[in-house]
């Protein structure tokens, strides 16, 4: 039984992973950002998706660090989202979003209330 916990955790990192690329690239791509002229949305964008994705590597890798960082970003990823423009969610990117907080929901209940949270190191 702890065994299929165990997957279906690292399965949702996983999930989560890959609707945070989709949304990552969408906003780079409904943003018009480009690399060659570096502007103040795009720096803290590839800040904060860089720190997401160690975070996300640390979860998987059941490191307590790294839920300390996931939990901390999500906070502040609500903070970009009430302070930021919303008219780049298109119904695709809202419907991952709305999946992503679902997931990120799930991800943080079997990290602190199953078995695998002894696994946290």
């Amino acid at each position: 039984m702890f065994k299929n916990i165990e997957q279906i955790f690292k399965t949702l990192i996983l999930i989560n992973c890959f609707i945070s690329v989709v949304i990552t690239l969408k906003i780079f791509i409904r943003n018009n950002y480009t690399f060659s002229e570096m502007s103040m949305g795009l720096l803290v964008t590839i800040i904060y998706g860089s720190i997401w994705f160690y975070s996300l590597y640390k979860i998987y890798n059941f490191s307590k660090i790294g839920l300390r960082i996931y939990i901390s970003l999500t906070f502040l990823g609500f903070i970009f989202n009430i302070l930021s423009n919303l008219s780049y969610l298109d119904k695709t990117i809202y419907i991952f979003t709305l999946s992503e907080h679902i997931i990120i929901g799930s991800i943080l209940t079997f990290a602190y209330f199953s078995k695998i949270k002894s696994k946290f190191k």
